[in-house]
């Protein structure tokens, strides 16, 4: 019994990751940042929107869910897949980026704020 009142208190202290995140990622060697703007919508474990470089560009949310403080899905852009693993800590995400495509794979680390 204490383990499940324990595990609602974390999950309730996780708050929820709905509204508009802005930030960028940096694929590892490169030397410059990419734009990243994700729009989320929570429901429980449920996560899902849409994310791109800006709100003119957004591609939908896929196997979006939501673990305590960690959020996890993909997004896909013509021949890529975007796999985001990220750890929500108050106004703040960060995470890791698995950048995939047929021939390519790159990996990103990724850093986030909630817009207010």
């Amino acid at each position: 019994m204490a383990a499940v009142v324990l595990l609602l208190a974390m999950n309730a202290m996780a708050g929820d990751l709905t509204g508009k995140w802005s930030g960028s990622f940096k694929v590892d060697g490169a030397d410059h940042d990419v734009p990243q703007l994700l729009i989320l919508k929570q429901d429980g474990n449920k996560l899902t929107g849409s994310g791109g470089p800006d709100q003119s560009e957004q591609y939908p949310i896929e196997n979006g869910k939501v673990d305590g403080n960690r959020a996890t899905f993909e997004l896909t852009t013509g021949e890529w897949t975007f796999t985001y693993k990220l750890e929500a800590i108050d106004a703040k995400m960060a995470g890791d980026l698995e950048l995939k495509s047929i021939n390519n794979g790159r990996i990103a680390k990724v850093s986030l704020s909630k817009a207010k």
